[in-house]
């Protein structure tokens, strides 16, 4: 009986199903409890019966889209003869944060002291965020590309985040996403908002370039939908925090006929 996404493939032959859906993504696809991936399930099945298998991993980045043992294992996915390619309806992608966040990949954007710039824009080297988004981008379309040569035709959602709370909140040891790349910088404090804010909008911006160009790719805003309560850490909202955040694909899922 499948109840929800699947993570272990082995549960596809064990209920003798194929998946419906394709979700590739980092942690908002696979974090413990609750996840965007849950309820996203929830609201595919209030009407229609969908089976959603999950790539990718915690930590993932876009650029492992690209190439990799993600790449190789979604060529299989996509594939008509060695994968789902025959019942696959819709692609979901859920990346592009980590590319960004956390002591190294900010590390890149950053100057390295900021302790006399007064905006956040003053605060990242020359061409960032937009080079780092640039290449997101890139390996974003390059899934597109794949399962159009694939499954044409075939309909790919990507998200984009809601404005994150750089406070230094991690998840049992692990963090250091935000405030603490931006405290090595020496960005100020009051700047931490902003900074943060600054890549979400880029990344968005980036998101909508990607789907000028991809007529099959859907966006999905997230943006101003969390309150700070929603926030687990710097990085994952709440479970309920995760569940308003699904309400934001419902609409863009029904236009597609995939919800």
């Amino acid at each position: 009986m499948i109840n929800g996404p699947i993570w272990n493939e082995a549960e596809l032959s064990e209920n003798s199903v194929s998946p419906t859906i394709l979700a590739i993504g980092d942690s908002w696809f696979w974090y413990p409890k609750n996840n965007l991936a849950t309820p996203l399930h929830k609201i595919l099945n209030r009407n229609k019966t969908h089976i959603m298998l999950v790539r990718g991993h915690n930590g993932a980045e876009a650029i492992e889209y690209m190439s990799g043992p993600i790449r190789a294992q979604i060529e299989i996915d996509l594939d008509k003869i060695k994968g789902y390619g025959n019942t696959l309806k819709a692609v979901f992608i859920s990346g592009g944060g980590n590319d960004f966040a956390g002591k190294d990949d900010m590390l890149e954007l950053l100057q390295d002291n900021c302790s006399n710039e007064n905006t956040c824009q003053e605060c990242f080297k020359n061409g960032q965020p937009k080079i780092l988004f640039g290449k997101v981008k890139s390996a974003l379309l390059s899934v597109v590309d794949l399962v159009q040569k694939k499954i044409p035709g075939t309909p790919v959602f990507v998200h984009g985040y809601d404005y994150a709370n750089p406070n230094g909140k991690g998840f049992f040891g692990i963090g250091q996403w935000l405030q603490y790349p931006m405290d090595s910088c020496n960005v100020r404090r009051d700047l931490h908002q902003a900074v943060v804010n600054m890549l979400i909008d880029q990344f968005r911006l980036t998101l909508e370039d990607a789907c000028n160009q991809a007529p099959t790719l859907r966006l999905v805003d997230e943006r101003n939908t969390l309150k700070p309560t929603d926030w687990a850490n710097e990085l994952h909202p709440t479970m309920p925090g995760f569940n308003r955040l699904a309400k934001c694909w419902k609409p863009v899922l029904e236009s597609a006929g995939i919800a």
